[in-house]
């Protein structure tokens, strides 16, 4: 009997071992089935995390280009506005260059401009002083005179009024006379200079009409001549010696 439950036995343990060792493999591999799906997962995750780090990457990337390309664009602007600063300098040197050379030219135009005009001032100041002490001769007849002036009127220079000082030489008809010698409608030829803007008299040389002349000469002939037949001599007489006085004259004692 023994024996018997002991073979009856055997089989059922036999296939009680298979069955453990079934679910034993069984459960190996479910575990090594868990563990690829979590490594699995893992690797996912770690491709997604590698993914999401890549596209951060890309991102930045992206960033850096368009920094670079700013620099880029700001590099040029710096250059441009460099070579706008570089043409300002230069123009301005220019700018400065010219305006000193005109300048210099304006300058000199000033000191040739200012000469010019000091030599013409002077050139008619020499003129002036020329046409002031240069004598200058007019003939006319006297129209009136006094103390210190004598008005002339000539065909050429009309009515000029000369002024007499102390240094006036005067003659009248060939004689050194005074300016009362001088007799409206004389004759008169004068030479004068411009002092303090009036014409002063240096010589007057008068010559006093025939008529005035010869009235005074009768005058004087009539009045004299009469010879005195007592003294033979030749005396003065007044106007009443020509109306015939025949007083005899006494004899002496």
């Amino acid at each position: 009997m023994r024996r018997i439950w002991w073979m009856a036995a055997v089989p059922a343990l036999l296939f009680g071992c298979a069955s453990s060792k079934s679910d034993t493999k069984m459960s190996e591999s479910a575990k090594t089935q868990t563990a690829a799906q979590a490594s699995l997962q893992k690797a996912a995750d770690a491709q997604k995390h590698a993914l999401e780090e890549q596209q951060k990457a890309e991102q930045l990337q992206q960033e850096v280009v368009q920094k670079q390309k700013d620099l880029a664009d700001a590099q040029a602007r710096l250059q441009g506005q460099r070579a706008k600063a570089e043409q300002a300098q230069r123009d301005a040197r220019v700018a400065a260059d010219e305006a000193h050379r005109e300048a210099q030219q304006q300058q000199g135009q000033a000191m040739q401009l200012q000469k010019s005009e000091a030599q013409t001032h002077q050139q008619i100041s020499q003129q002036n002083q020329q046409s002031w002490t240069q004598a200058k001769n007019v003939s006319g007849r006297a129209v009136s005179a006094s103390n210190d002036e004598v008005l002339v009127r000539s065909s050429d220079q009309g009515d000029l009024r000369l002024k007499l000082n102390d240094s006036t030489a005067i003659t009248v008809d060939g004689r050194m006379g005074k300016v009362d010698d001088i007799k409206p409608g004389g004759n008169v030829r004068a030479s004068y200079q411009v002092i303090d803007g009036q014409p002063t008299a240096l010589r007057l040389d008068v010559t006093n009409s025939r008529s005035s002349t010869g009235t005074g000469t009768s005058g004087s002939s009539s009045s004299s001549g009469t010879t005195n037949p007592n003294t033979g001599s030749t005396g003065s007489s007044s106007g009443d010696s020509s109306s015939g006085d025949t007083s005899t004259p006494q004899p002496p004692r």
